[in-house]
């Protein structure tokens, strides 16, 4: 009688059957993970875009002109000139920007605050 060591072709199988199952089980769990990152980062670029708007109101309200910016001053507010975008698509957010509240909000609904 030899004494052979290795796995049996059922055993590999099994364990081929068990990372399917978890594969199955992994999936969508991560695919729904990117999707809440996403809205997540958009909530977080339109905080940014307020409390940048509240500090130029500060600003000028010190000096005798309580105002918040206009819209196409926002970008003026951030290093390089550059606004944030949404990573989902949406529409810039100059186009969704209040300059009477100081208030933004994305055009993609799930990504309202």
């Amino acid at each position: 009688m030899r004494n052979q060591k290795g796995f049996t072709l059922i055993e590999l199988i099994m364990v081929i059957v068990i990372l399917g199952i978890l594969a199955a089980v992994a999936i969508p769990k991560f695919v729904d993970l990117s999707g809440n990152a996403e809205t997540s980062a958009c909530k977080a670029n339109q905080a940014a875009i307020e409390s940048a708007a509240a500090i130029k109101y500060a600003e000028n309200a010190a000096g005798g002109n309580a105002a918040f910016p206009a819209a196409a001053a926002l970008k003026d507010l951030f290093p390089g000139n550059t606004l944030p975008t949404c990573p989902g698509g949406g529409d810039a957010y100059t186009t969704t920007y209040n300059a009477t509240t100081g208030t933004v909000s994305c055009s993609i609904a799930a990504h309202q605050r």
